[in-house]
């Protein structure tokens, strides 16, 4: 299973610096008259994973006509939908989902060199095409096509409409032996699928996650709270080049009301949902676990004991006695609570879900358990705790009530950030962490950056 990870480094980029706000839950009206073509206010789909089984969520999405099942690993930290078909045969690996075949589709099309948006022609000479390789030796490449995209299952009332998708026609090492059929970048870009689906169903350029210990849910163009209730009032704070957020500072705080400073986590990280843990320097990790053990001497976590510098035999009821983390974004703060820095691994043995590893970066480990927007249209990241519900498979039935959206205001920030130095670069600093399975499509040193990279 592929264990994705961020694609940014944080002390390269010059990013806005306005401050974070508290914005109010407020319905959205529509933005068309009522007898103009009726806009749908959000998809809605079930996500499937967790973090040490598959080491990531997916969605599964239709693809064609009629919808063909593919299941993609949701990504905020690339920004290229793409996931193997046929022709690519024993070339790509086996997934949860067949490969995609263009033939049974009555609505697919090859996209053409020609196209405005294409950069580079395929090995056939008249197709666009695709091209990426990795530092640690993994590739993927293929060819773009059109077709329409469902969001989540047939039952579900989404909208369709046409996306610009990548077909791979080879896999490699790494991305051979991952479950899901592809990935579905979510990054901030020009042309990926929330921005083609704006041409079409949606309002809004918005994402948002709901991540639970298994599954969870997600929403393109808003977020429906009789979905996934709020714990505390959303937050809001401004983010700047790969959904990278200023961490102001940090304390970690008991039940009791004890309180420990931890200036040292401080700095610029990367949300990005595709990334399996959380990311802070080797300086910022030892710091943290000192504090939780320091915190947790003397049976102040009731019977939990180490196991290891990075676990702890533990009981459920034991968490609840766990400091939480604070980290402060600017006016906003986030929680993070035990069952968020521990997971899991086997019964009664609970690990770390962060490392020291940079690039700083908060992955899906930092926000499960939280409702996560990405609102584009604000350039804001807003958040708060959340009961994300549970989705073990694909026969578990979670209610997905389409009344009552929720919205949050657009806030206007700085200027745009610099751009990242080269993609080479931020691959060699992926590479050196040597997680298993570990590669993302946005930390690649680019053969060739399509319309979609």
């Amino acid at each position: 299973m592929v264990h994705l990870l961020a694609v940014w480094l944080p002390l390269l980029l010059r990013l806005a610096q306005a401050n974070p706000v508290v914005v109010p839950l407020t319905r959205r009206p529509g933005l068309v008259p009522k007898e103009q073509r009726r806009l749908s206010q959000t998809d809605e789909a079930r996500l499937f994973g967790n973090l040490h089984a598959l080491g990531s969520y997916h969605v599964d999405m239709l693809v064609g006509t009629p919808g063909q099942m593919q299941s993609v690993i949701v990504d905020t930290g690339s920004t290229m939908t793409a996931f193997p078909c046929t022709e690519c045969g024993t070339k790509c690996g086996t997934h949860i989902d067949p490969p995609f075949d263009p033939q049974r589709s009555s609505t697919f099309r090859w996209v053409q060199c020609s196209e405005s948006n294409c950069r580079q022609c395929s090995a056939d000479g008249s197709t666009c095409g695709y091209s990426v390789r990795y530092v640690e030796g993994s590739s993927i490449s293929g060819k773009f096509f059109e077709d329409v995209l469902h969001l989540g299952h047939a039952v579900r009332a989404n909208s369709r409409h046409s996306v610009w998708l990548g077909c791979h026609t080879e896999e490699t090492n790494l991305f051979l032996r991952q479950d899901p059929s592809g990935i579905m970048g979510l990054g901030d870009a020009d042309w990926d699928v929330l921005t083609a689906l704006m041409g079409g169903p949606l309002e809004r350029r918005v994402v948002a996650l709901c991540l639970s210990n298994d599954g969870g849910a997600m929403a393109f163009g808003g977020y429906n709270e009789s979905w996934t209730p709020l714990e505390a009032p959303l937050q809001s704070v401004p983010y700047g080049l790969h959904y990278s957020v200023s961490v102001t500072g940090a304390a970690l705080r008991t039940p009791g009301g004890q309180s420990v400073e931890l200036a040292t986590l401080a700095g610029r990280y990367a949300m990005d949902s595709g990334t399996t843990f959380t990311y802070f320097s080797n300086s910022q990790a030892l710091a943290l676990r000192s504090a939780v053990a320091s915190a947790c001497g003397a049976g102040a976590c009731g019977s939990a004991t180490r196991a290891s510098s990075s676990c702890w035999r533990a009981t459920e009821a034991d968490l609840d006695r766990f400091p939480q983390l604070h980290i402060a974004m600017g006016q906003a703060t986030y929680i993070w609570q035990a069952r968020g820095y521990l997971s899991s691994e086997h019964p009664g043995l609970w690990c770390y879900t962060f490392r020291g590893d940079p690039p700083l970066t908060l992955g899906a480990s930092f926000m499960r358990h939280h409702l996560v927007v990405f609102d584009r249209d604000a350039g804001m990241l807003h958040f708060a705790p959340s009961p994300c519900p549970s989705v073990a498979s694909r026969n578990d039935s979670v209610p997905l009530h389409l009344a009552q959206r929720t919205w949050t205001a657009a806030t206007t920030i700085g200027p745009s950030p610099a751009p990242i130095t080269t993609t080479a670069e931020v691959a060699s600093v992926s590479a050196s962490r040597g997680q298993p399975l570990a590669v993302s499509l946005a930390l690649a040193s680019l053969v060739a950056c399509m319309p979609l990279c």
